[in-house]
């Protein structure tokens, strides 16, 4: 059984899917994930398009879907069906799941360690009781987990190989219909609607205010798979309308986040995985998250690190800008992104510290290392 909840875990899944399939061939997998999971062989029972929530406000009205998820795939542990659990990331409801596996005797495995360390600390002990084994994808996470008796391995990033799919960017640019001899802003605002509604209109507003002195900018954004891409247009174009029709165009792309971001100058991102596949691809970048008033406040009595984004905390420094709640404004993000468009040395000097990060990483191959790490967990 494997249990992904985001878009990240869906994409990550699917490619640990497809090498277990391929080292057991007739290997069964089911579980709860998306299109990319289902694609890959796995039988999904619960699509994770209904569970996946962005804080503790935005559960509520998912409450009942995640209850029934959950009690869908702990019907099936407790039967005797599984063999072994496979969970990734998406902690809130897998590690109960993995209090479920424990007491019927099934195994369970982490993979993409949920981050713990920066919130919640006490999980961590929670899973030293649950968990058989933890496969982390930051380098620093393994100390942080051994240090608490957890069985624990980094075996490299996914993402290392999710971006060799890129275009050439040549190619992406004619496919795109853009133009190389002018300058292009990416901006991703996140896998899931509720990160979408908060952020998109804060972006587009700062873009506004950036072409308003450079028109030849060029707007690019990838609507991640796991959204309705016409309920993303929708958010779009009421923006255009609020805005008297006085706006740009904005080439909206399905998936393709690789891509999008690859034949972009500077990324304008929710805080997630994606600012990892920016740093991968060597582009700047202006972090930026919002949540609601409640979540927020709760997030910070629980939160215990200074910086949000990724690339900043592997950094051990902030490299990137973030601009997280009462900053993130259109006028600070249209600010900070000016920066990188107009100011060589400081474009240069981040693609140095975001190389620094690629190479922390690992080399490719890490989903089929992980793969064979199960195998043999599988037929021990």
């Amino acid at each position: 059984m494997m249990i992904a909840g985001e878009a990240s875990g869906d994409i990550y899944g699917a490619e640990l899917a497809r090498h277990l399939l391929k080292i057991i061939p007739g290997l069964k997998i089911t579980g709860i994930g998306g299109s990319r999971m289902r694609s890959a062989g796995v039988d999904i029972l619960c699509d994770m398009s209904d569970i996946s929530v962005v804080g503790f406000s935005e559960i509520l009205p998912r409450l009942r879907a995640i209850k029934n998820a959950f009690n869908v795939v702990s019907k099936l542990i407790r039967s005797g069906g599984t063999d072994l659990v496979i969970l990734i990331d998406y902690p809130g409801f897998n590690i109960r799941l993995a209090g479920v596996a424990k007491k019927a005797g099934v195994p369970a495995v982490y993979y993409i360690s949920p981050q713990v360390w920066a919130w919640r600390k006490g999980r961590i002990r929670l899973l030293a009781g649950r968990i058989k084994k933890m496969f982390v994808v930051l380098p620093f996470e393994e100390d942080i987990y051994k240090k608490e008796g957890i069985v624990c391995s980094f075996l490299g990033h996914p993402l290392v190989d999710e971006i060799l799919s890129a275009r050439p960017v040549e190619d992406s640019m004619q496919l795109y219909g853009l133009d190389k001899n002018n300058k292009v802003i990416g901006i991703l605002p996140g896998s899931r609607i509720g990160e979408v509604k908060a952020l998109l209109s804060l972006f587009l507003d700062a873009v506004q205010i950036i072409r308003a002195g450079s028109p030849e900018i060029q707007t690019i954004m990838a609507v991640a798979e796991s959204l309705d891409f016409n309920e993303v247009a929708g958010i779009v174009n009421k923006w255009k309308m609020t805005n008297n029709n006085m706006s740009f165009d904005v080439k909206l792309i399905r998936g393709e986040a690789n891509d999008v971001i690859n034949v972009s100058d500077v990324i304008i991102a929710a805080s997630g995985t994606i600012t990892l596949q920016a740093a991968l691809l060597g582009k700047p970048m202006v972090i930026v998250y919002k949540l609601s008033l409640f979540t927020y406040t709760i997030a910070k009595l629980l939160v215990s690190v200074k910086d949000i984004g990724l690339v900043n905390i592997m950094a051990g420094r902030r490299i990137v800008p973030e601009l997280v709640q009462y900053d993130a404004t259109p006028d600070k993000i249209a600010s900070e992104t000016k920066l990188f468009l107009y100011d060589t040395e400081y474009y240069e000097e981040t693609k140095k510290g975001l190389n620094d990060i690629k190479l922390k990483l690992g080399p490719p191959g890490a989903s089929e290392r992980v793969a064979r790490e199960i195998a043999g967990i599988l037929y021990v």
